[in-house]
């Protein structure tokens, strides 16, 4: 198992973007706008012994739609530019959260050699 959270959320706060937070985990409650919330949705072993799968959920909160797609694309770009492949993206229809808030999902995965920690089809 390999575990990137760490290496995910420094990633995600390095997003140059005002008052952005990142959290690992889906939050109870939505306070405070622009977040990124992420967690796993798989981490698990294969039927080669070094290679491992790894499946990201990421939201992504903002307080317009206009706002949202921004701070999309700067994760999207941030997710993709580490190697990752983009699997799912929620439908523009979707983003009203319960919250009051605008929300986009968004899932990553991939295979990881776990020799040496790259990321493999």
């Amino acid at each position: 198992m390999v575990d990137a959270r760490i290496q995910i959320r420094e990633l995600l706060k390095s997003i140059s973007y005002d008052g952005l937070s990142v959290k690992m985990g889906f939050p109870k409650t939505v306070n405070k706008v622009p977040l990124i919330t992420f967690f796993e949705i798989g981490n698990t072993n294969t039927a080669i012994p070094v290679r491992d799968y790894m499946a990201l959920q990421i939201d992504v909160w903002e307080e317009s739609f206009e706002k949202l797609m921004d701070l999309t694309q700067l994760t999207d770009e941030k997710m993709t530019g580490l190697g990752l492949k983009r699997d799912y993206v929620s439908p523009d229809s979707d983003t009203i959260d319960p919250s009051g808030y605008y929300r986009k999902v968004m899932r990553y995965s991939r295979h990881i050699d776990i020799r040496t920690n790259r990321l493999i089809d």
